[in-house]
């Protein structure tokens, strides 16, 4: 107890002391920047060359990709299941059962549907308890029009956006926005059922089995979450009791819950046991059959000259040059045939919506991202590198989805207040967000300024006061004034024509399958199969129009 006073008043002391760095450095004036300079109005430095993305653009394209090693995915050497092998069928029908929802009004897919780039294609996601735009309880309703009806305003109570689940299979590090659940170097997964050490680092999670997957051990959480999937049922149990009580409704242990899902595990198992294990296993394979790699820029790498188109080909030798050669640097965080390394980075995305309850300068809606889980102060504001395959279908944006093309995210990388500004509309001298601003005209916040007569200001008060606050944050940073792990450092700006190369060829690490129904067809639970269903509740998804997804 005592070493944990000691720990929660260095904390607090730390805060104090940068929420004064903060304060003192908001009281300087903050200039634009000119042209030239880097977004913390550095000049560039004059000897740092300019790239000419479109000269010899083609063998310099291909000596680069030589220097870096990047070559295609073997998709024969990951091992990774297959759709239509009888775990990945049982995973489906687990990730399409509203019965592992806690109230029956959610399911895995709510969050993470095939035809929603494998999310929900609103900023932030909407769990247990959704509603229409008339108030009625509509829990098959996904994507957009499906809101909160737990909320006075039916505000989202998720506070970051949902990744995707498309290529998770390529995932063997870390899972979710902060990365709390993790394998190490030694193959043990922490979790957040971890004990804490002796020495403050989290020891493998000894309620996840020692073979298991990092997706399997991933599925295991979201059923736990209130906001998500637990909603108030059992509440006062502890998580593990409470996923006991889910196990039951797939046994015919409880009378309310007659079906055939132990059949089901009988011809996945070889016997009819229903548990924990099982379920988030089968989960996590249906997950990780979702393989969508088959792009034109795998085309490319394998040989096809032809795959990429020119403005592509250029767009590409931006995103791998690195900014000392005059390039855009992309590739620095984005790194490797998954276009991710899987590490925590700062780069000052805007944050609005509910947050993780961290105080802060300006609320208690801030989100410190990295620094929930590790409980370093060097991390805050450090969220989780995300993969760029298939990005083009996988928007919007950011942990909190606040950006909604792909124009804005790498306009954000040239000077992020800047690209801040903007999304608020808070040029010059504005005193109040611009309602006609980017970030009033979200989907999801213009969806709920209709439903509620509200302004997204009166919505969303301190969007932009949190958002501002990261930014000063990184600044504060780059002058190394408080300590990070890793903080965006500044580059040359694109200018508008680079822009569009980067982003025509961020559209090339499109597979064609997450745009077609038909390709995706095996992934989802078609009308023959829900009526087949092993009981008597599947989430039988559909958009704001009645339209089947």
């Amino acid at each position: 107890m005592k070493n944990s006073s000691k720990n929660k008043m260095k904390f607090q002391m730390c805060n104090i002391v940068l929420i004064g760095a903060l304060s003192v450095f908001n009281a300087v004036a903050k200039e634009k920047p000119k042209p030239g300079e880097g977004d913390d109005n550095r000049p560039v430095r004059p000897n740092r060359p300019v790239l000419n993305e479109l000269d010899n653009t083609q063998q310099r394209l291909k000596e680069l990709l030589i220097s870096l090693e990047i070559t295609s995915i073997n998709e024969t050497e990951l091992n990774l299941p297959k759709i239509a092998d009888p775990i990945s069928q049982l995973g489906k029908k687990l990730f399409f059962a509203k019965n592992l929802g806690g109230e029956q009004s959610v399911a895995c897919v709510s969050c993470h549907h095939p035809m929603l780039g494998g999310g929900d294609d609103v900023s932030l996601s909407v769990g247990v308890s959704a509603v229409n735009e008339i108030n009625q309880a509509s829990h098959d309703l996904l994507g957009h029009g499906r809101f909160n009806g737990l909320n006075v305003n039916n505000l989202p109570s998720i506070p970051r956006n949902a990744p995707t689940i498309f290529n998770l299979g390529l995932n063997n590090r870390a899972m979710f926005w902060d990365g709390r659940v993790e394998m190490r170097r030694n193959n043990a997964i922490v979790t957040p059922d971890s004990i804490i050490g002796e020495n403050g680092r989290p020891r493998a999670d000894r309620n996840i089995p020692a073979d298991a997957t990092l997706a399997a051990a991933q599925a295991r959480f979201p059923l736990n979450s209130p906001a998500e999937m637990r909603g108030d049922f059992l509440s006062t149990v502890t998580d593990d009791e409470f996923r006991a009580a889910l196990v039951d409704r797939f046994t015919n242990m409880d009378e309310s819950f007659v079906s055939v899902w132990p059949t089901e595990f009988n011809k996945v198992f070889g016997d009819d046991e229903v548990n924990i294990d099982r379920i988030s296993h089968a989960i996590g394979e249906y997950e990780r059959s979702m393989l969508f790699v088959n792009s034109p820029w795998q085309q490319y790498l394998k040989g096809d000259e032809n795959a990429l188109t020119d403005e592509q080909k250029a767009g590409a030798l931006l995103f791998f040059s690195p900014t000392q050669e005059g390039g855009a640097g992309c590739s620095g965080c984005h790194q490797g045939s998954e276009f991710t390394g899987f590490r925590y980075q700062m780069a000052a995305y805007p944050q609005f919506g509910p947050g993780k309850g961290n105080e802060s300068a300006t609320s208690t809606s801030q989100d410190f991202g990295r620094e929930n889980t590790t409980k370093r102060v060097e991390e805050r504001f450090h969220f989780k590198t995300s993969s760029l395959l298939n990005v083009e279908v996988t928007g919007p944006y950011g942990h909190t989805g606040a950006y909604q093309t792909l124009e804005e995210v790498v306009r954000h990388y040239n000077n992020p207040r800047e690209s801040i500004n903007i999304l608020f509309g808070m040029q010059d001298t504005s005193e109040a967000v611009n309602e006609n601003a980017p970030f009033c005209q979200l989907p999801q916040v213009l969806d709920l300024m209709i439903k509620n007569a509200k302004t997204c200001a009166q919505l969303y008060p301190n969007a932009y006061a949190n958002s501002v606050e990261v930014t000063d944050y990184l600044e504060l940073a780059r002058d190394e004034v408080v300590e990070t792990r890793f903080a965006l450092r500044g580059r040359r700006n694109l200018n508008d024509e680079q822009i569009t190369r980067v982003v025509s060829f961020l559209k090339a690490l499109t597979d064609p399958c997450v745009k077609d129904r038909n390709c995706l067809s095996p992934w989802i639970l078609e009308e023959n199969e829900q009526l087949a269903f092993p009981d008597n509740n599947p989430l039988k998804a559909h958009d704001r129009n009645e339209s089947s997804l």
